[in-house]
């Protein structure tokens, strides 16, 4: 296609989320064709950047109509029909995209600055363990996405629990749901792949530690449970 329309790096680097994936695709499709002047010639351009999105909603199993091309013959047509498909579904996903963007702000800081203003005893992580958390989250992101072990699946699972992680993890933390099931769905992937899963399983090691040694110091308890049980294969 055109200047690497839709490279293989710009769609093996999409986004584990499913609506982010989606908006960067027609972004990316509305940059290479909203201002150029394509012909009857650059139709295969239009087909494919067409065919790789619907390939897209169908591989992430997302709940969107797909518009059929049958009937259409003429080259403007059908330029314009994957266009105004792509620009309509472009519209919805970018607005839903903004609205669980906007929730998601209210809701991580209303749960942040609750553990401030409430009585209710809340996590308490100092400075030095939030930054430790913040850098192995990033490495954890980095292996997870490049790892050529953990099939697709597996991996956008594991990148959503990280992120929902990573957000809910503050100085004054008053809930600790995601980190449990981020760590549960790290555990599954590093028993199904074993002794290769050990640098993402070491820095889970490492980051459960971290937050352990928190819940436990708001818990007054101070053994720490054997986390590593967790992870390595039997």
């Amino acid at each position: 296609m055109k200047a690497g329309f839709f490279t293989r790096d710009f769609l093996t680097s999409l986004p584990s989320d499913n609506l982010e994936a989606s908006v960067a695709i027609i972004d990316e499709f509305t940059r290479r064709f909203e201002d150029s002047d394509y012909s009857k010639e650059d139709l295969k351009d239009y087909l494919e950047a067409y065919a790789i999105f619907c390939t897209f909603i169908k591989a992430r199993k997302m709940d969107i109509q797909i518009s059929s091309l049958d009937g259409l013959v003429n080259w403007r047509e059908i330029e314009n029909h994957v266009y105004s498909f792509v620009l309509e579904r472009g519209k919805v996903l970018r607005e839903t995209l903004a609205k669980r963007t906007t929730e998601t702000i209210l809701s991580d800081t209303e749960a942040e600055y609750t553990g401030i203003f409430s009585s209710e005893q809340t996590y308490e992580f100092s400075d030095k363990d939030i930054q430790h958390v913040q850098k192995l989250t990033d490495e954890l992101r980095t292996l997870i996405s490049s790892s050529t072990l953990i099939d697709d699946q597996h991996k956008r699972r594991l990148l959503r629990r990280l992120e929902a992680m990573q957000r809910e993890l503050h100085k004054h933390t008053s809930d600790i749901d995601r980190f449990w099931g981020f760590v549960a769905e790290a555990g599954i992937v590093s028993r199904k792949f074993g002794e290769d899963m050990k640098p993402i399983s070491d820095r889970v090691f490492e980051l459960g530690k971290i937050v352990l040694a928190v819940i436990l110091a708001k818990e007054g308890v101070h053994a720490l449970p054997e986390i590593t049980k967790l992870f390595l294969p039997e």
